[in-house]
């Protein structure tokens, strides 16, 4: 420990040089990189991204519509055909920089695309209703072009795979009506012969246990048909709705062209911290280094180790100017 604190405070103004150097240069960094500009959508959602909104309410109570569907776009931007759709609609290319081998070769340009879409748009819910979308870019228009893009697509693209869902939906549905009024045919049947090979039941067919079993699975068939019809006649509906218009959201906010740059403090923290980071890891290097180095004896202990010498007498503590005269005495 002694070592440790006599090298900090043997050079401070080297630790001093890295602590205030490093973080310095991350924020001239940070100043030095283009200006980016951020494009905004606000969106109001109108029910839950599903074709069955009881359904989707009875599997996540807690889910809100604008949750919901942030969560289906933030996934669908996630999907490489989504995302180039986006990019092939827009001048997006041209804002990225790229190498001449990338630029020429299709895949990696698309490779590139890909990654400029998905980890660069960010949705966000706010509140029970509102989604919000932002991009930025470096072009103002290119972050409203993509903005714009993100909206119109995911429009087309939830209203087209709901209605692929509400088809699937419609089929396991009906094979379920299918059986279950197979079901009900079955129950009524049994509960029918119960009842005509047991005529002196009649009157007491509520106090035979048998009997109210038998019933009991009947009315239970007939309440499965009655909720699988139901249903049946919602997803309809929501099919036929969805045919018309997009009945999934709408636009409060369409995305403007940005006429100031977006803030870049976020940036500025993010590079002195990094730098700050660095900083703190070079001193420490720094310091074990020259711990490590630091080869002067200051116990006898020391001695010992570094000499493999016994320690026969020790002098007491002397002040520099007392050492200063012995040594001056000794050498005449």
């Amino acid at each position: 420990m002694y070592r440790t604190l006599e090298t900090i405070f043997r050079r401070p103004k080297q630790l001093l040089t890295f602590l205030i150097l490093l973080p310095l240069i991350g924020l001239v960094t940070a100043l030095l990189l283009p200006r980016s500009y951020e494009s905004t959508a606000r969106l109001w959602a109108l029910r839950n991204y599903d074709i069955n909104d009881q359904t989707s309410l009875a599997n996540d109570p807690s889910a809100t519509p604008a949750h919901t569907q942030a969560t289906a776009l933030a996934q669908l931007l996630q999907t490489r055909t989504f995302a180039l759709t986006i990019a092939h609609e827009t001048a997006l290319a041209s804002t990225l920089t790229l190498d001449a081998n990338t630029a020429h070769n299709p895949q990696l340009l698309d490779d590139a695309l890909f990654r400029a879409i998905s980890q660069g748009v960010q949705v966000t819910d706010s509140g029970n209703n509102l989604f919000v979308v932002n991009y930025k870019n470096r072009d103002p228009k290119v972050a409203q072009q993509v903005v714009a893009a993100v909206v119109q697509q995911y429009a087309l693209q939830a209203q087209s795979i709901a209605l692929n869902l509400g088809q699937q939906q419609l089929k396991d549905s009906q094979a379920q009506l299918a059986k279950t009024r197979n079901d009900l045919s079955a129950a009524q049947t049994a509960e029918s012969e119960y009842i005509a090979a047991h005529p002196q039941l009649q009157g007491q067919l509520q106090t035979d246990p048998q009997y109210t079993l038998l019933h009991a699975r009947t009315v239970q068939a007939q309440a499965q048909l009655q909720d699988i019809q139901t249903t049946i006649d919602t997803v309809y509906r929501e099919i036929a709705q969805q045919g018309s218009t997009n009945s999934f959201f709408e636009v409060l906010d369409a995305p403007m062209i940005a006429v100031q740059p977006a803030s870049r403090l976020g940036l500025f923290l993010i590079a002195g911290g990094i730098g700050l980071g660095l900083a703190l890891l070079a001193c420490s290097v720094y310091i074990i280094i020259l711990v490590r180095r630091n080869r002067a004896v200051y116990t006898p202990l020391d001695v010992q180790t570094t000499l493999a010498l016994p320690v026969v007498a020790q002098l007491p503590h002397l002040a520099p100017t007392t050492i200063s005269a012995l040594i001056d005495k000794s050498e005449h």
